[in-house]
């Protein structure tokens, strides 16, 4: 009977009408899962979860026009974490909102440092996932928060991938956007061109931000593929209005070839890694793209 529901777990997370049968490997997977999960619990007990800012730069001018909120987490030997390490529980439905509420807290803390301290650093952009909007009422809470600490909604950007629109529950990512939407929160769509990608979303959802997926940044300079589908997003972006975002630049050229097809902001490591709230001022202070990529090593997914 374990065995069975092993299989059962494995099936449903392949997604409808599938079928598995029981292997070996399902029960190393499942204690993996499990094992994710009790050290997420153990990290948000132990206030261990944090966000880390990675700047969003106008390419035209080098300037940083705001930052995204990406979830890091401290182990107690190992130091900073990055979500993949416990990548189980965002499937989670109630570890997912603790997450969530943790990192849109911390969030508006240093929202609300920086601007009592008269910093501009434009706007910060959360991650949501699809177990945040089951909850029916994700969207007010988000406002009331905002209003109680005195941050405008333009201070704020949501960023959802299109796996959130096709899920379970996908009428409550809907309303709760359109809440948002309504209110003066700006929507991006993460990770564009890829998995469930679909250009009826562009007009379905309120979407104001286009990011395109770094698997094609990072083919730009010799796949004409991949500068074509860019070449290609950018302009629908354009005429839909809709702001182009590229992902994964990692050098001067990159930045180059993005700025030359129309690409409104890029964000990836040759303008910074994702770092701690104290040095956000500082790179609100200068320009990025003077910064030289060199001696990085290996890029990690951020």
């Amino acid at each position: 009977m374990k065995s069975a529901d092993m299989a059962l777990y494995a099936a449903k997370a392949a997604g409808r009408g599938t079928l598995r049968l029981y292997r070996g490997e399902m029960r190393l997977e499942l204690q993996k899962r499990t094992s994710m999960l009790r050290v997420a619990r153990d990290a948000l007990k132990r206030g261990n979860v944090r966000p880390y800012y990675q700047p969003k730069v106008e390419l035209r001018t080098g300037r940083a026009v705001g930052f995204e909120a990406l979830m890091r987490w401290k182990h107690p030997t190992r130091g900073i974490q990055e979500p993949a390490s416990v990548s189980a529980a965002f499937e989670d439905l109630s570890v997912a909102a603790l997450i969530s509420d943790r990192m849109i807290a911390a969030v508006i803390e240093d929202i609300v440092r920086w601007r009592d301290h008269g910093i501009d650093f434009g706007h910060v952009a959360v991650n949501a996932a699809a177990a945040e909007f089951r909850r029916g009422d994700f969207a007010e809470r988000l406002l009331e928060r905002l209003a109680e600490a005195g941050i405008p909604p333009a201070c704020f950007q949501l960023e959802v991938t299109e796996s959130v629109f096709v899920g379970r529950g996908a009428e409550y990512v809907e309303r709760a956007l359109r809440v948002l939407n309504a209110e003066g929160i700006a929507i991006a769509l993460d990770d564009f061109g890829t998995g469930f990608a679909s250009l009826s979303h562009l007009k379905q959802f309120p979407v104001d931000i286009v990011k395109i997926d770094r698997s094609f940044v990072r083919g730009l300079e010799d796949d004409p593929g991949d500068a074509a589908i860019v070449d290609a997003v950018t302009g629908l972006g354009r005429r839909l209005g809709k702001t182009i975002v590229a992902e994964g630049i990692e050098s001067p050229h990159q930045h180059a070839l993005l700025q030359a097809l129309g690409c409104d902001q890029g964000q990836g490591y040759y303008y910074g890694r994702p770092a701690p709230a104290g040095q956000v001022p500082a790179l609100c202070a200068r320009s990025l793209t003077a910064k030289a990529v060199r001696g990085r090593g290996k890029v990690e997914r951020s």
